[in-house]
């Protein structure tokens, strides 16, 4: 499996950039692609940022999108669009983890606006749209029914349209859903092409751990390997 990291020369996202990813595995190609750090997003005092990523991956390939946290700082306004394009017999596993700002700084949910859209197409036909809307001066982040105490969230996609859905399910639901620090739910998506997961935490630590070792469980069911140690 190749292992790819990609890097932003500029070191974080600024006022008007727009940003396009794509990434393909094809003919069986097995590929995994990270960030070397966090996704910074900088205050944007004259307008928003825009990154579009599009993933795509055919019959027997498979791809493992996993970037490190996004930091939306005080006054950043972003919006991220990512497209999934699958094959039947393809698999995907992708996350991203959102962190409520420079915490150092005393940043809690200072940002503008933050809007993440993704959609899920198998065999050409949108089977799924996720949409995250988040105005804190329109609604309060930490507040019931959004955030609550909580601090970070994260979401987590497996997919294997006419592979191991159960197994990719089954796996996920043996963790943990609920500590002291952390909530996590696993949900099935239509179609029996796998699952998404969601996951609450106080900390970026307990965040991330809870992600990675999802990914960990779901690869077994995938790939047959557990997640591998990555250098950063």
């Amino acid at each position: 499996m190749a292992f790819v990291y990609v890097q932003n020369p500029s070191g974080a996202v600024f006022d008007g950039d727009k940003l396009e990813l794509r990434i393909a595995a094809r003919d069986g190609g097995k590929l995994h692609v990270t960030s070397t750090s966090a996704t910074k997003l900088h205050r944007m005092l004259e307008g928003s940022a825009l990154q579009k990523v599009q993933l795509e991956v055919t019959q027997g390939s498979y791809i493992e999108y996993l970037p490190d946290q996004l930091i939306p700082q005080a006054q950043s306004s972003y919006d991220q669009e990512t497209m999934i394009d699958l094959e039947r017999g393809s698999m995907l596993v992708a996350s991203e983890i959102i962190s409520p700002g420079r915490l150092a700084r005393g940043e809690v949910f200072a940002f503008d606006r933050l809007k993440l859209e993704t959609q899920i197409k198998v065999g050409g036909s949108t089977l799924f749209t996720d949409r995250m809307l988040m105005e804190p001066a329109a609604l309060p982040i930490n507040t019931r029914g959004v955030l609550g105490s909580f601090l970070y969230s994260g979401n987590l996609l497996a997919l294997a349209p006419g592979g191991n859905a159960k197994g990719i399910y089954e796996a996920a639901t043996s963790l943990e859903m609920m500590g002291e620090d952390f909530r996590l739910g696993v949900g099935a998506l239509p179609g029996a092409v796998g699952i998404v997961v969601r996951v609450l935490a106080r900390s970026s630590s307990v965040a991330m751990r809870l992600m990675d070792e999802t990914w960990s469980r779901v690869r077994m069911q995938m790939i047959g390997a557990p997640a591998p140690s990555r250098r950063k």
